[in-house]
């Protein structure tokens, strides 16, 4: 009895390994379609095909080595068993598909950033101290008080791409600083102030002191359009969606792997979305109504190289089911451009700043609103203080009305970082 008891342990264990495994996993390319556009699409099937074939090649290099040095496969497998070793053991800590939850208290949130000196000390955690948090958000008490709490907060998944090009291998403070912002229905409000001034026909203006009461609880984000340029990882794009934007583009520049991996987030947070949906309707919708809408945006994920034309981006937002989205023009564009730690390049701020002149949403004849554009950026030591700052000029130059928001210090990437690599700086740019 006690062996059948035993056996049925470890199949039950071996089972939920696998299913963790599964989950885990990429997924197939054929399921991304529904967030990228055509050209996109077969731009990654040929890289995937490119990678299986260097796979291979690889691999059988390799086998040849092995065997040439020690005769048979059985001696290379023994000799890989300390490389595997290490692997499994840092497998149980490091997975890919990754989650980072907003706080009303914690400024970096939880999750993301690595609290060791390498790649196996990297950890899905906050800043808190070790005796307060385990790793495990389920088990987390404060994010379980969070979840709780009126306000509410978001998770959102997100994979750190391994393809090199850029740093879009880390989810750095910038990013963790406005995706918690998005987040927090005051701070959000107080951020993008400019544009919801502006807006004559808010409900909470037109009817009343019951309404005013009731917008104030509802996220700004609600019905914006928001593009995301340089995102890496994607959380500042994912905690938008998430908090009921109706459209969210989330670029980078075009690295297979690295569109690749922010498509599969897109979609992961997308499901994730429409599963609390389903749950909010079935309880009534009063868990969710503080801090997001009950209907899905629109979400898509494009490569994007900053100074070029836009074309790519509207062609992928015009592949959606919408009609607005298909008739949308050079005209009616995003109310939030987001480029988060992007500017510590001095040589990109033109660019960059082209890019956002292209992509701000502009007054016509049907909507007179403007958008904005939020840069959120830490110095990083590659460059004088005074070339980072060199890009308010530049925006000023260029036609942009620029802010210089009060700056907030995060917790750095990585353990022994200069606390200065921590320290968000914001320019909010109309």
């Amino acid at each position: 009895k006690n062996i059948t008891n035993m056996a049925t342990i470890l199949l039950s264990s071996t089972i939920s390994q696998k299913e963790d495994a599964d989950e885990d996993a990429p997924l197939p390319l054929a399921k991304l379609r529904t967030v990228i556009s055509h050209e996109t699409y077969l731009w990654l099937e040929e890289a995937d095909a490119k990678e299986s074939e260097w796979k291979a090649q690889l691999a059988e290099e390799r086998s040849n080595v092995m065997i040439d040095l020690f005769g048979s496969d059985e001696n290379a497998d023994n000799n890989s068993e300390g490389s595997n070793e290490k692997r499994q053991r840092h497998d149980r800590y490091e997975t890919r598909i990754k989650e980072w939850t907003s706080s009303h208290q914690n400024s970096d949130g939880f999750g993301g950033i690595s609290i060791g000196d390498n790649d196996d000390d990297f950890v899905n955690r906050s800043c808190f101290p070790e005796e307060n948090y385990d790793g495990n958000h389920s088990e987390n008490p404060k994010v379980e008080n969070e979840h709780n709490s009126e306000n509410g907060s978001i998770t959102v998944k997100y994979i750190l791409s391994e393809a090199p090009g850029g740093h879009g291998d880390a989810i750095w403070a910038a990013s963790r600083h406005v995706a918690n912002l998005f987040a927090n229905v005051k701070k959000c409000r107080d951020l993008l102030s400019p544009i919801l001034n502006q807006d004559d026909d808010d409900q909470f203006i037109r009817n009343g002191d019951v309404d005013y009461v009731q917008d104030l609880s509802r996220n700004p984000l609600i019905g914006k359009r928001v593009i995301e340029l340089g995102a890496g990882a994607g959380i500042p794009s994912w905690s938008a969606l998430h908090c009921g934007a109706d459209l969210v583009v989330c670029t980078d520049q075009g690295i297979a792997d690295r569109i690749r991996c922010l498509a599969e987030c897109a979609l992961r947070n997308l499901e994730d979305i429409e599963k609390r949906t389903e749950q909010s309707k079935q309880f009534g919708g009063e868990e969710f109504n503080t801090n997001n809408d009950l209907n899905c945006g629109i979400v898509k994920v494009c490569p994007y190289s900053w100074g070029t034309p836009i074309d790519p981006i509207l062609e992928t937002i015009r592949c959606s089911n919408s009609q607005q989205d298909k008739e949308l023009d050079q005209v009616h564009l995003f109310d939030v451009v987001i480029a988060a730690d992007c500017i510590y390049m001095p040589d990109f701020h033109e660019p960059l700043l082209k890019s956002i002149k292209l992509l701000i949403h502009r007054p016509n004849k049907s909507d007179h609103r403007w958008g904005m554009a939020l840069l959120p950026f830490a110095l990083h030591g590659n460059t004088k203080d005074e070339n980072v700052w060199n890009i308010v000029p530049l925006a000023i130059e260029m036609g942009f009305e620029v802010e210089v928001l009060e700056g907030v210090q995060l917790t750095p990437q990585w353990k022994n970082m200069d606390m200065k690599r921590g320290f968000v700086n914001m320019l909010r740019l109309t």
